[in-house]
């Protein structure tokens, strides 16, 4: 039996000490600030080991102490370490329709001032829409004094992320689009390519939702629809990065609108914002270039018809609940996006999950809004370098 070289026990030192710096990075994030000796217990970790460790991150900047706590006791007094989240900032960038939205995040998954919104106007070229947002990118990063450890860009659809590469996504019209590619390195830091809804994910499960839950599937929608599917806390991408693409799932409903497959009833034709809005178009509640938040707010003041419209979106979505759960048999399934509008309006989804389910379930346990604001869009973008960085902080700020 050959003993281990001096290299193979210099990179096995190595790993355990990435590894205890991410676990302590994380301990504050998740249960924040706390002295040594109280990481060193949560850790399992060596008085002198965790003293190491975070003069290292004290160094990098990464840590700072906040006063002294209070207390009776003789001894050196309990100095309380927490993240520098503001020294750092990840990138977010989200494409949608009718706009790319930008913004910078900081440690703690919050977003820094306000987020910057690009309106498309009809140009939905991939080489324009990359190029200004990398020029607003330039813009916040000349405007900030933090460190920009990478930026996230997302979008729904199917989206290869070790390659970096758009597949396809529908409603847009992009096929194949190489962002790195299009970037030309200058979107700073690691450029992480990710689609939005396991992007959204990401963010549940590192801001948002209940940790104890294994198994959930979170929904987006509004004018594109998708699903992120978390196995075991894991993503789960499926066969060619196809998993969650439930956009074209059947429903028993009639169509809004022709859907982009050819086919009549699918969910996005029926629940899409698009679908939604066209019919109060063509019901003479909106005018043209109205929105679904006009409609919300119409229905939040107590129009009818606007109410009835969005209950009716509402029920198709608790249909499509059953068809997931069914399918999958989560925990929990989410739901993100503009049917929350009308906060009131998650009941109705649960009411039509509970007329199809074959079974006793509990909807409001089982069914549930987002724990994430309206700005996870960006967010969640930048989540997607922020995990990077929670388990390798070094490898990100150099």
């Amino acid at each position: 039996m050959r003993s281990p070289t001096a290299a193979s026990r210099a990179a096995a030192t190595f790993d355990v000490r990435r590894h205890n710096v991410a676990a302590l990075l994380r301990a504050l994030l998740r249960e924040g600030p706390a002295p040594r000796i109280d990481l060193a217990e949560r850790l399992r970790l060596s008085s002198g080991a965790t003293t190491r460790i975070t003069a290292e991150l004290t160094r990098a900047g990464l840590l700072e102490e906040l006063p002294a706590l209070v207390s009776g006791d003789a001894g050196r007094p309990r100095v309380p370490l927490d993240l520098a989240s503001t020294r750092f900032h990840a990138v977010g960038i989200h494409v949608g329709l009718r706009r790319t939205t930008i913004g910078l995040v900081d440690l703690r998954g919050r977003l820094v001032g306000s987020s910057v919104r690009i309106a498309h106007d009809g140009e939905l070229d991939p080489a324009v829409v990359v190029a200004e947002a990398a020029d607003r990118v330039a813009e916040l990063a000349r405007e900030t004094t933090a460190q920009i450890i990478g930026t996230g860009f997302t979008t729904v659809g199917r989206v290869d992320g070790a390659s970096g590469r758009i597949r396809d996504q529908d409603v847009l019209g992009w096929t194949d689009v190489d962002v790195p590619a299009l970037a030309a390195s200058r979107f700073p830091g690691l450029l992480v390519v990710e689609s939005t809804q396991r992007a959204l994910c990401r963010a549940e499960m590192w801001f948002g939702a209940d940790r104890t839950i294994q198994d959930f599937v979170h929904l987006f929608i509004g004018n594109v629809i998708g699903a992120g599917i978390v196995i075991g806390r894991e993503l789960h991408r499926g066969q060619g990065e196809g998993a969650g693409q439930i956009a074209h799932l059947p429903l028993s409903r009639p169509a809004q609108m022709p859907c982009e497959c050819g086919r009549g009833g699918c969910l996005m034709s029926i629940a899409g914002d698009r679908a939604v809005v066209g019919r109060a178009v063509r019901e003479g509640l909106l005018g043209e270039g109205q929105t679904i938040h006009d409609l919300a707010e119409l229905a939040r003041g107590g129009d009818a018809l606007a109410d009835y419209l969005l209950r009716e979106r509402a029920r198709a979505i608790g249909e499509a609940v059953v068809i997931v759960m069914d399918l999958l048999a989560p925990d929990r399934v989410i739901v993100f996006g503009t049917p929350l509008l009308v906060p009131d309006h998650i009941d109705e989804i649960r009411g039509e999950a509970r007329r199809w389910m074959r079974r006793e379930f509990d909807a409001e346990n089982m069914i549930t809004p987002s724990a994430l604001d309206d700005n996870a869009p960006v967010i969640s973008a930048a989540t997607c370098v922020l995990e990077r960085f929670y388990a390798d902080p070094f490898a990100l700020i150099g």
